[in-house]
């Protein structure tokens, strides 16, 4: 049996995970190409729980010249390890309740000397005035790391104003960087975001954004070739004991935590990928936490259409222009961006036009997205078994083509899943509203399925491809079911034709004043 590995779950500080001997990832090749390569001034945004905190935490051990805990990592040979004083401010753990210049005070840290002093012990609140004299008593440029810069303001998406005034302190405190290029050494700042008219961006105009970059695509993050090597030991544990071939497992692996896209590169959030390989199962670890509290206040602020994402992203029809997608306004702000920003909709490609079409990254973040749709449109009246009950049994009766199945499902989610809704939800656009459910309850059960596949002649309500097999299901409301056949014969059935050998068609007519649902399977 494998030595069993010693996880670094919620250890963000390199120097206490080596002393712990904790498992670490080495990512030092690629951060000694971002030192040779890349300039000194990086802006990097990835989702949380990524690994944001710990590499900065790497950097800081690096430039504090500390050799002894690289031993045994690339860079130990590569890197000349000279001391430089080093500035830390990590905005992780602030709140909205909190003093943001206290917090600034107390958080922030300047390593110099094996010495760390807090910014409230100097004699002035001003950063330039604080790298001046820090490099002056070092005798050496100093090296800034800014972690999570945007939380200050993200927590405050729900009241703008306040999240102006957030940025407008910051202008303050950001503008003296601008003149201090000669004390600095190196400057690499992180968060989920990068946000418009931030001074820091404006007056650091050399500030290089990264996040985007090819070469640095996976300087956090954990890419298919890294899990295979790094793990390879623990997963074949885990395949005997789950009596599975090794590649089944890494497929099913791949499906649940890869994804991730940033560039050139699909990525693990290494959070799942260390939780699994603890654990020994599987569980949604990253997202256990649903999505972050700020966002979602901001979302249901602004009464986000969030059915309408879900229906977009399953259409390939979820789309931002490059622009937006690497830049953020606070008065604009875009849900998809935001999202994308969190780790929930990440790059599906990019067109010749500049626009990134975004996706689920995996069947985590896809679950979560669904559930959250459910809380938004239900409050706490809903119930996740019933519902996941229901896309069994719509589901099931798919497969089985079994007619009084589909039909009992639909009638549930219809009459009791969906009962107390208000009733303009439905009545303005009743046979969108019917589709959407539907393709909700079938994504629960992690169903691939299609909506709204366009062809010359028009577009099919919903398909599922399974092996050799389409099903086709389009939807009437107060009309009738050889109706719903008809149009799938008419229109689409040729074209399914020519790559499935098989085409179930399911013609689902919802009739609102017998409330009765009737389905018909050819």
């Amino acid at each position: 049996m494998p030595e069993r590995k010693k996880f670094p779950l919620g250890t963000q500080d390199f120097e206490t995970l080596k002393k712990n001997s904790e498992f670490y990832l080495d990512k030092t090749p690629q951060l000694h190409s971002l030192l040779e390569h890349s300039g000194r001034y990086n802006f990097l945004s990835r989702p949380r729980r990524f690994g944001k905190s710990l590499m900065l935490s790497v950097l800081k051990n690096l430039f504090l010249g500390k050799k002894e805990l690289f031993e045994g990592l690339y860079i130990y040979d590569y890197f000349a390890f000279k001391k430089y004083p080093v500035l830390h401010l990590s905005f992780a753990g602030i709140s909205k309740s909190d003093d943001l210049g206290e917090y600034i005070k107390y958080n922030g840290k300047i390593h110099i000397d094996e010495k760390v002093i807090k910014i409230k012990d100097f004699d002035y609140f001003n950063i330039g005035a604080i790298l001046e004299e820090t490099s002056q008593k070092a005798g050496q440029p100093a090296v800034v790391l800014i972690d999570e810069y945007d939380k200050p303001i993200l927590v405050h998406l729900k009241n703008f104003q306040k999240a102006e005034d957030v940025r407008d302190f910051f202008q303050g405190f950001y503008a003296p960087v601008k003149d201090s290029d000669q004390y600095i050494k190196f400057f690499m700042m992180t968060g989920l975001t990068k946000l418009m008219k931030m001074s820091i961006f404006s007056e650091l105009n050399h500030l290089k954004d990264i996040s985007f970059v090819g070469r640095y695509t996976d300087l956090i993050g954990y890419t298919q070739n890294e899990v295979e090597k790094n793990f390879s030991e623990e997963i074949n544990l885990i395949a005997q004991q789950e009596g599975k071939d090794v590649q089944q497992l890494l497929q099913q692996i791949k499906e649940e935590y890869n994804g991730f896209n940033f560039g050139d590169k699909q990525l693990y959030n290494p959070w799942d990928i260390n939780n699994f390989i603890e654990n020994e199962s599987f569980g949604y670890y990253w997202s256990e936490t649903g999505i972050p509290s700020a966002i979602s206040a901001y979302m249901q602020s602004t009464a986000v259409n969030i059915q309408n994402i879900i229906d977009k992203e399953r259409n390939n029809t979820l789309s931002v222009n490059e622009m937006k997608l690497r830049v953020q306004d606070l008065q604009q702000l875009q849900p998809e961006v935001l999202l994308f920003n969190a780790g929930y909709l990440t790059i599906r490609y990019k067109d010749e036009k500049n626009h990134y079409y975004l996706k689920f990254p995996n069947k985590e973040a896809e679950q979560v997205m669904l559930e959250y749709f459910l809380d938004l449109s239900f409050g706490k009246d809903y119930d996740l078994d019933e519902w996941k009950d229901v896309s069994n049994q719509i589901t099931s009766g798919i497969f089985a083509e079994n007619q009084e199945t589909i039909q009992a499902g639909i009638t549930k989610l219809i009459y009791r899943n969906c009962a107390h809704l208000p009733y303009d939800w439905h009545n303005k656009n009743p046979e969108g509203w019917l589709k959407s459910m539907v393709g909700v309850a079938i994504r629960m059960n992690n169903i691939y399925y299609i909506g709204e596949n366009q062809n010359i002649i028009g577009r099919t309500d919903l398909h599922i491809p399974k092996d050799d097999t389409v099903y086709v299901l389009e939807f009437k409301v107060d009309g009738n079911t050889e109706e719903a056949i008809k149009q799938i014969e008419d229109n689409y059935e040729l074209s399914y034709k020519n790559s499935f050998a098989e085409v179930v068609k399911i013609g689902i007519n919802w009739d609102r004043q017998g409330k009765e649902i009737e389905i018909l399977i050819e």
